[in-house]
């Protein structure tokens, strides 16, 4: 019987294999469907092997939620940086894409931003960090370009993030959980909302 030690998962790459398939499971499947059973099965592993790298689901968990962070992050901060697109663009884009994703991946959305493990996830997400933040910060400078170009007011961009993120993560929810059906109106959706949230930020 060939010895499950020279599996490639135990050379370096098992923990990101757990973390990746893990998120895509809760991505397609949502978080019920998650349990180490089914992970060391999917993966050809056991669960021995897993426990070297998670002591726990919940461990594994807050790993995914982790690197849905840092996807995240990829995601929004080359668009916020971008100056080849003016301020009002890239506030649009922004939108765009926080509502796509947020459709496209709504149980992956709802386990990064909903009320389960919202205490765990402020262990490990510390927003103060401007290098576990990055799409954060750099929104608070997008802010405080757009306040230089006398654009919106100059307010604490911090407080201002808040409101942009608010608004954007509220339309989100209604959205994903069915109070605003209005998928058919996604084009108007986008471009009245980023017109509204300019306006308040003036």
């Amino acid at each position: 019987m060939k010895d499950k030690k020279t599996s490639p998962y135990h050379h370096g790459n098992l923990k990101e294999e757990l973390l990746q398939t893990a998120l895509e499971m809760i991505d397609k499947e949502g978080l019920d469907a998650i349990t180490l059973r089914e992970l060391t099965q999917r993966l050809g592993t056991s669960r021995t092997a897993v426990y070297r790298h998670f002591a726990s689901k919940e461990a594994l968990i807050l790993g995914v939620i982790e690197k849905g962070y840092e996807h995240l992050n990829l995601l929004f901060t080359p668009i916020f940086e971008d100056r080849t697109y003016s301020v009002a663009e890239r506030f649009e884009r922004m939108g765009r894409e926080y509502l796509n994703f947020a459709i496209e991946h709504p149980n992956l959305y709802r386990l990064l931003f909903g009320e389960m493990y919202r205490k765990e996830r402020e262990e490990i997400c510390d927003y103060k960090d401007e290098t576990q933040a990055t799409g954060l910060y750099a929104l608070i400078g997008l802010l405080t370009e757009a306040q230089e170009e006398g654009i919106i007011a100059e307010v604490n961009p911090l407080i201002q993030a808040a409101m942009v993120w608010a608004s954007i993560h509220g339309l989100a929810s209604l959205l994903i959980d069915g109070h605003l059906m209005m998928s058919d109106n996604m084009e108007a959706i986008y471009e009245y909302s980023i017109g509204v949230l300019l306006k308040g930020l003036q």
